[in-house]
């Protein structure tokens, strides 16, 4: 839907500012980044947020965190991710522009991709998984793949969810990235309960789909969540068949805009092999090469504080060999391989191996709920 007539200025004019920034930022290189260019950037992201422009506005976050990183010589730079997000922050601006412009509805909807919302009153989930994500002094982020205990509303039973949680990091604050799971949310919960091996009860939500049949659940200032029983009957969620995958591949049309990401699958592995991890494309990452049938996985692990937790998991999978616990973890397709991110094992109740079981320090975490 095309914003207000009254807004459409505004907008405009921060689209024009926005693709002139990029402009100047790829002609003269990254070394003419100033501070009115990162300026530009953080209004224009400040805008998205405000006008629910979520493709633009997590767009430009990851180039601004970038950027950040590139000024700051940060190590875990990368100019593939710079590139990619500058690129793709200047066609989402121009094209937006066009369409405000030209009062195309069709082609502002595309570019923004803000799918439907619809109300879900009450519904039970439980937690498969959680990806954790640490961009160093910006912000730590989780996302949690939830499953439908039972029917709710427009979502089925054993159907896909995601909630996601993002905490800015204060400047000399030192806790781990797990600390923050624990600080209380508007909702009054602490999104450590998903953890719990527990069913959980959220009421006053709001979903919106996706084209490979899962649901994006999102809070609101009347949203409950209320921790409910142990939960036991997890091979129920436990099943994966690569047909649909297929697919979806198979219909897929790529474009300008498309994330690997975005066909992303939740996958489960009972039989596989993992080897040494070797060097990963980007500063500090490292592969785990899995094989699971004919399937060759490349297991990625985030550098330093982001995937200590998860590698050190690996490395113990790894050397086990045999009796190895069902894997469960998210699959996307880059550069003509199969990406695979480990997320828990199952050897009857979960074991989410992305997250740290070290205790907290509680004096710490009391200065972090001080601005969060």
């Amino acid at each position: 839907m095309l914003p207000p007539v009254a807004e459409r200025p505004k907008l405009r004019a921060t689209l024009d500012q926005l693709s002139a920034a990029v402009e100047d930022l790829l002609l003269g290189g990254l070394t003419t980044a100033s501070e009115a260019t990162r300026q530009t950037l953080s209004g224009a992201m400040q805008e998205a947020a405000r006008m629910r422009l979520l493709r633009l506005g997590g767009t430009l976050r990851v180039a601004t965190e970038e950027l950040g990183r590139y000024t700051r010589q940060e190590k875990s730079f990368s100019r593939r991710r710079l590139t990619f997000f500058l690129n793709r922050a200047w066609v989402l601006s121009r094209g937006m522009a066009h369409a405000l412009q030209t009062s195309d509805e069709k082609e502002y909807n595309r570019l923004t991709w803000s799918p439907p919302v619809q109300p879900l009153p009450a519904i039970e989930v439980v937690c498969l998984g959680a990806v954790k994500k640490v961009a160093e002094h910006a912000f730590v982020a989780f996302e949690f793949r939830l499953r439908a205990v039972s029917d709710a509303g427009p979502v089925k039973a054993g159907q896909r969810l995601s909630w996601s949680a993002v905490f800015p990091v204060k400047k000399g604050l030192d806790i781990p990235a797990e600390g923050f799971l624990h600080l209380p949310q508007k909702q009054k919960f602490a999104p450590f309960i998903l953890l719990e091996g527990k069913t959980v009860a959220v009421s006053n939500a709001n979903v919106s789909g996706d084209e490979a049949g899962g649901w994006r659940l999102t809070l609101t200032d009347q949203s409950t969540v209320v921790s409910g029983k142990a939960f036991t009957d997890w091979q129920r969620f436990l099943s994966w068949a690569p047909e649909p995958a297929l697919e979806r591949l198979t219909n897929h049309k790529p474009g300008p805009l498309d994330l690997e990401t975005e066909l992303q699958e939740d996958v489960v592995l009972r039989e596989y092999e993992i080897e040494k991890s070797i060097a990963g494309d980007e500063p500090g990452q490292s592969v785990f090469p899995i094989t699971a049938g004919r399937l060759a996985l490349h297991a990625v692990v985030g550098p330093a504080a982001e995937g200590k937790t998860l590698k050190e998991n690996l490395e113990d999978l790894r050397k086990r060999k045999y009796n190895l616990p069902t894997l469960f973890g998210l699959l996307h397709y880059e550069r003509c391989r199969l990406v695979f991110q480990a997320l828990t094992t199952f050897a009857g109740s979960p074991d989410y191996i992305t997250i740290s079981k070290e205790s907290v320090n509680k004096a710490a975490l009391l200065k972090a709920m001080s601005f969060t």
